[in-house]
């Protein structure tokens, strides 16, 4: 037997001790070759999902936000987990059956935003050999209850239109409900650590209904290169809608129909654009950086970043001006950081 808690102090839109505790199970090895865990356990979908909070284990400053951003909702749940491991041709394997359930605590337009997800079952494998690791996962979730006040007075705007003058309005608002979603996601990872190179991908598809998670490809590919106790590397990683973005056709009315029924459909089917727009991702980036072991329990890490945001992409930004998501965007972020282990 055994058991692990970990909380991690950081800058929440939520703050309770519920939302800082990342990991809380106990786990009971009946063999060698068997574990099972019970509580608040990671989702194992990455190859970071074991250690996301831990910088000094990895190469970059942060990781990559193309692809990780997707990681943050749901990186942990409340549930079991079964693991089988054996050595295999040289090799080490691992699978590993997940179910459970998880809440993301978040922030929108200044209020909360809650956002269930119920029957999450996650299957992955991994298997290291030499300087190889290889990782494949799959995981499906059904979008459950949510809390936005907004977000409901917004449905209740759009049920509440007449068909025969929005009759896209109806159809806008089972996009945005989260009854009846759900959310599926593969994903393919890759490591080579041989000698001076540090090589890393991950590959990840999400099938999603609902407008607010959309489907998405993500990637990112990282190359690392050691001299002495220096580690330079540069990487690319991308993320893109694997739909269009949903057009959405203006209301017709009726000649002579009264200014107080028009205008406010009108500024629905405004709004309703903007928000399909702020949803839709498609972005690239692209890193420079050095990782330097100051020694054996110290890493100094500088990292810049370049983001190309395309129009209508800005999905995993926050914009302070709502017409900015029409426009290409760019971003550049240098960092300097310090990890340390004890």
């Amino acid at each position: 037997w055994d058991s692990v808690f970990q909380v991690v102090i950081q800058d929440h839109a939520f703050k309770s001790f519920d939302n800082f505790l990342e990991l809380a199970f106990v786990r009971y090895r009946p063999s060698r070759h068997w574990a099972i865990r019970a509580g608040r356990l990671n989702s194992d979908l990455y190859l970071l999902s074991e250690y996301p909070y831990v910088g000094y284990a990895y190469l970059w400053v942060r990781p990559p936000h193309s692809y990780y951003s997707f990681a943050n909702i749901a990186g942990n749940f409340d549930g079991v987990d079964v693991e089988y491991s054996k050595a295999i041709n040289e090799g080490f394997l691992r699978i590993k059956l997940a179910y459970g359930s998880s809440t993301a605590k978040l922030e929108a337009y200044n209020d909360d935003f809650f956002i269930d997800f119920d029957n999450l079952a996650t299957f992955s494998a991994a298997y290291t050999l030499d300087a190889w690791t290889l990782r494949f996962s799959l995981s499906q979730s059904n979008f459950g209850d949510y809390k936005l006040t907004s977000l409901d007075e917004y449905l209740g705007a759009l049920d509440a239109v007449p068909q025969s003058i929005w009759p896209q309005a109806r159809a806008i608002s089972d996009k945005f409900n989260t009854k009846g979603n759900s959310i599926e996601y593969a994903a393919f990872g890759v490591t080579y650590d041989h000698n001076n190179w540090l090589i890393q991908s991950e590959l990840g598809v999400s099938e999603s209904d609902w407008i607010v998670a959309p489907s998405v490809l993500s990637t990112y590919v990282s190359a690392g290169y050691r001299v002495d106790n220096a580690i330079f590397y540069t990487g690319f990683s991308g993320a893109k809608n694997r739909r269009d973005v949903v057009e959405i056709t203006p209301p017709v009315f009726l000649p002579g129909t009264p200014e107080q029924v028009s205008q406010p459909i009108q500024q629905l089917a405004a709004a309703t654009q903007s928000a399909v727009r702020i949803t839709n991702v498609h972005q690239h980036s692209i890193n420079i950086g050095v990782k330097w072991h100051l020694s054996d329990r110290i890493a100094l890490k500088a990292q810049l970043d370049r983001f190309d945001i395309k129009p209508q992409g800005a999905g995993l930004w926050s914009l302070n001006n709502r017409d900015d998501a029409i426009k290409s965007n760019t971003v550049h972020i240098f960092s300097l950081n310090a990890s340390m282990v004890f």
